[in-house]
Parts: C-alpha cells; structure tokens; sequence
C-alpha cells in the first residue's frame, strides 16, 4: 500500500464526504431509484452500502484495533449485501441520514486517538499487516470511489 497522507487530511475527508452525502437529502428531482444499467446500483443502493460498510466494517475495524494491538480484521465481502439486504427497496434519504449519523459515530471513534494508536498494526485478512493510519485511508479510498459513483448517478438524474 502507498503511503497514506497525514491522518488529518484523511479526517477531514471523512468529514467532506458526510457532508457531501448529507447535501443529497435536500436535493429536489432526485430519482434514488433509477439504475444505470442491468447489475448496477442506484443511488439508494450505494447510500445504503455506506452506511452498512460504514457501521458492520468500518467501525468494526476501528474498535478491534483500538481495543487490542495486532488485532485480526475479518474481511468482508459487502457487495453480495446489495441483493442479499434489498437496498432496492429501501428509502434512500433514510439511508443517506443515517450514512451521515454513522460517519459521526466513526469520527467520534478516532478523532481523539493519539499518533500511538494510529501506528498500531492489525492483521487485515485481504491485506495482511495494517495500521490503523492505513485503514483510514481504506475508509477514504472506498468513499472517493463510491462518490464518483454518486456523481455518476446525479448526473444521470440530470441528463435523463
């Protein structure tokens, strides 16, 4: 893994994409259900794809680290949840509030560490040894690709 930036820019970004993705609920015209194509997610899709990863892996791997250092951090394959929970039936706003709300949890979770703690390491099971620093920077990746994806979508909306 290339070297994560310094974690507060990486927490400001968690900040920028709750913020980002809170804007969404206030937007008018949006069709949370409409998908790009066959196999793609919609809009409500990904938001409750973030707020799951964001509470069941996120915060998950968070806590394990804090708790215990070299602590072993499950993989998981959240995709499959897509189908499996039926986000396509679910209210996107709800899902994107409470996106926001679990990125707040998260923030709370590890804004206080000290530069210790963000040293640790964990052993990650996709990606073996990791420190907490660089799953932050898990967190941030998975949100830029997420919010292109959004972006995606928004512009879909707007086009169509």
């Amino acid at each position: 893994m290339q070297a994560p930036p310094p974690v507060p820019t990486l927490l400001q970004q968690l900040k920028t994409m709750a913020l980002n993705a809170g804007s969404l609920v206030d937007m008018e015209r949006i069709d949370w259900t409409r998908q790009p194509g066959d196999d793609e997610w919609s809009l409500a899709e990904v938001m409750c794809h973030l707020r799951d990863v964001e509470r069941e892996v996120h915060q998950v791997r968070f806590r394990l680290l804090i708790a215990e250092d070299k602590a072993f951090l499950p993989g998981v394959s959240a995709d499959e949840w897509a189908d499996e929970r039926g986000y396509c039936y679910e209210d996107g706003q709800k899902a994107t509030k409470s996106f926001v709300t679990a990125r707040q949890e998260t923030l709370a979770l590890v804004e206080p560490l000290d530069e210790e703690l963000w040293k640790r390491q964990g052993r990650h099971a996709f990606f073996g040894h990791t420190s907490m620093h660089e799953l932050l920077y898990l967190v941030v990746r998975h949100d830029e690709i997420h919010w292109q994806q959004i972006t995606d979508l928004l512009q879909l909306n707007d086009d169509g």
